[in-house]
């Protein structure tokens, strides 16, 4: 789909989504906004001007995927062949799977966070120990022992959709790249995970927020066994660092695109207070872990229980997140009881 001349919104499905029904839920979403229980596709943005051609984030590495790529580039006049650059604003496989696929196929410069960059090979070309840390990360966390491996694995079992491959360039955050008549700024937003990026283009006063920001859902901002500091805390300050950008158009990663960005970090900021104080009243007087808690609040797609264990996962590394900046901000304690973490009022 044609935003402007120059920029391009494509489309790649998630592994369990054919290619028509991702369209056909593109279009549902933009007329009947709604929350999806998982999401259906991902929104690459060709970059294409004066000879220059850039991509900015990918899909999952699956044929279905691949297919889609080549087909919404090819009704732009390019091919997956052509890409020079590669923009990859976070390094999760819906948005960095076919990294290496199109590496060989185009030998583009492949440019990540370097945040991100640091955690590739242990995520994507070594994950077993990552995986053994997950189990004790959990267990100390107060998930069951019988629930734990399940929860430990996560989505490894998506590793086979994911051509990991080292970045070329690793991005710092402040750097302005051209596309032909475009000028482009790299925006560190860190938060879904350390080296989120956003793209800035002030001419056209256009935003491109991979998952930092999306129109009607937040991004999962969690805390699992690599993760230093508070994620949250850097996400509310990240959203900050956009509040004053003159921007009339956001493109997200995902479901659509809005115009109005203040209105929409205004609503963010208020629906993390919410969540804020309902972690806090799920907080035993005597102290919680981080299970109990998300087995008490209220998700939007059901009950804890009820989950896959990568969504049990991502529900327990949210309510840490929450909890940490809780911490943070001096409205929580933790301890160490024994061999796990609880929480407690202050």
């Amino acid at each position: 789909m044609r935003i402007i001349d120059g920029i391009y919104q494509l489309l790649t499905p998630f592994p369990q989504f054919t290619i028509e029904d991702a369209k056909a839920l593109r279009r549902q979403l933009q007329e009947h906004p709604r929350v999806t229980k998982g999401l259906p596709y991902v929104l690459p943005y060709l970059l294409k001007d004066g000879g220059d051609v850039v991509l900015v984030d990918c899909g999952w590495n699956t044929d279905s995927a691949y297919q889609a790529l080549e087909e919404g580039m090819r009704e732009h006049g390019s091919h997956p062949s052509d890409i020079q650059r590669l923009v990859i604003t976070h390094i999760h496989p819906d948005h960095y799977g076919m990294a290496g696929r199109l590496k060989q196929l185009s030998s583009c410069d492949v440019a990540v966070h370097e945040k991100d960059a640091e955690v590739i090979a242990t995520r994507y070309f070594a994950p077993r120990a990552l995986t053994d840390e997950m189990a004790r990360f959990m267990e100390m966390n107060g998930v069951p022992p019988m629930a734990t491996p399940q929860m430990a694995q996560g989505s490894m079992g998506m590793l086979g959709a994911v051509a990991a491959v080292p970045p070329d360039t690793q991005l710092k955050g402040g750097e302005t790249f051209k596309v032909g008549d475009f000028d482009f700024e790299v925006i560190w937003t860190p938060g879904h995970s350390p080296g989120h990026v956003c793209l800035y283009e002030p001419n056209r006063k256009i935003l491109l927020t991979g998952d930092h920001i999306l129109p009607t859902i937040t991004p999962n901002v969690s805390i699992h066994a690599q993760t230093h500091g508070s994620p949250l805390g850097d996400y509310m300050r990240s959203l900050e660092a956009l509040v004053d950008l003159d921007v009339k158009l956001v493109l997200p990663a995902h479901e659509f695109e809005i115009t109005d960005l203040q209105k929409r970090i205004r609503e963010i900021k208020d629906h993390h207070e919410i969540r804020l104080d309902e972690m806090l009243a799920c907080v035993d007087r005597g102290g919680s872990t981080a299970w109990e808690v998300a087995g008490r609040v209220k998700w939007a797609t059901g009950k804890l229980e009820e989950f896959e264990p990568w969504m049990q996962r991502a529900a327990v590394g949210e309510t840490l997140a929450h909890l940490e900046y809780l911490f943070e901000l001096g409205r929580l304690a933790k301890v160490m009881r024994g061999k796990q973490l609880y929480w407690l009022p202050v």
